[in-house]
């Protein structure tokens, strides 16, 4: 009910309803998403060096794809933009790209993450339309973000109020949202804020051949949790004119499991070239998977890891149902292939931190001269 726009759009859509990011935080948000790439130490991106790697920058760059990162701040937050430019003719598009005509987030104390949800989408609608190349454009937006300070404030407080008299909210749930007032008032202005874009994008030539996927970089974690899962619960949709029809899928997928399905649809479809050999630690969105992947809680924290309806934590077992709520799990056998795995994942994040290297460079200089 805070995200009305982005309700409706999920039933006319592919959507995921039980997506997880690869992390608690924004950091591992565009190599896993991208590039469904380890984590390494402390994320992929704080490696000294950004090894060479498939993702799909570089990949659809090969292909004649024009690709840009959009960000209302300042993209070396995280060192997203190092990763984003180590990919040869790749553009980033930040805070210093916004003229004056644009507003900022309020500032806390002075501080203002950059530029609200409605500048970064205007950006965005400014890409050219181009009719020889196709495009790949990401962006990441930041009024969903702790401190939850936007512009216009009172016009979607109102709005919160007035789903508050509307929804249908049990008495829990009624306490829940208004203890989470100001982290709601900032989603229903970000649904706002897409709603508009997605009418823009609609008058654009290029909108019937446009495939836009939606998610979250990460939950919120100023919103009290039910379930130790509920920290990477995300949406997910993948919504286009080209969709033939729309389905909900109730598998559990990662932020991992994007690039490879992407990556397929195009080569299938589409006969692109794609790389024969890959380093990916997902399996693709409509994949089972029989190895699982983890997930980092932050910077020094891998200490979750999924494997088909168990999550693994803090040394305990615990079985999800379909609506991702947890029970303690008694099965040792289970358990103790979940640790298994987890300890192979380990050992070969371990090599790849001590290496600094994910596949020869004859096979990436194959690919990418």
């Amino acid at each position: 009910n805070f995200a009305p726009f982005l309700n409706s759009l999920a039933k006319k859509s592919l959507y995921w309803e039980y997506a997880l990011s690869s992390s608690g935080r924004t950091f591992a948000a565009l190599p896993t998403l991208t590039g469904s790439l380890p984590f390494a130490q402390s994320g992929f991106l704080e490696l000294p060096k950004i090894p060479n790697n498939f993702n799909l920058f570089n990949v659809l760059n090969k292909n004649n794809f024009t690709t840009t990162f959009l960000y209302g701040g300042n993209a070396e937050f995280d060192n997203m933009k190092s990763f984003v430019l180590s990919n040869e003719n790749a553009k980033v598009i930040d805070e210093k790209d916004f003229s004056s005509a644009y507003k900022k987030l309020p500032g806390n104390n002075g501080d203002s993450w950059g530029y609200e949800d409605q500048a970064l989408f205007s950006k965005l609608l400014e890409t050219p339309v181009s009719t020889s190349k196709p495009y790949f454009n990401v962006a990441l937006t930041l009024s969903t973000h702790n401190p939850f300070m936007i512009n216009n404030a009172a016009f979607f407080e109102n709005r919160f109020d007035t789903y508050l008299k509307t929804a249908k909210l049990s008495p829990t749930q009624l306490e829940w949202a208004k203890s989470s007032r100001k982290a709601l008032v900032s989603l229903i202005n970000f649904d706002h804020a897409f709603e508009q874009f997605m009418k823009e994008y609609a008058k654009r030539p290029d909108y019937q051949n446009t495939i836009f996927v939606i998610t979250g970089d990460h939950s919120m974690p100023e919103i009290p949790f039910q379930e130790k899962i509920d920290r990477y619960q995300v949406p997910l949709i993948i919504h286009s004119p080209l969709l033939k029809t729309a389905k909900a899928f109730k598998n559990p997928v990662s932020h991992f499991d994007l690039a490879p399905s992407i990556l397929a649809m195009y080569r299938e479809t589409y006969k692109l070239d794609t790389p024969k050999k890959v380093t990916w630690v997902g399996h693709g969105l409509g994949a089972s998977s029989n190895t699982g992947y983890p997930l980092m809680q932050t910077k020094s924290q891998i200490i979750d890891y999924i494997y088909k309806n168990y999550h693994f934590v803090d040394g305990a077992l615990y079985e999800f149902n379909t609506t991702l709520n947890e029970n303690l799990s008694n099965n040792t056998s289970t358990k103790q292939h979940v640790e298994n795995l987890f300890q192979t994942y380990k050992i070969k994040n371990k090599i790849f931190i001590h290496k600094q290297q994910l596949l020869p460079d004859s096979i990436y200089a194959q690919f990418i001269p």
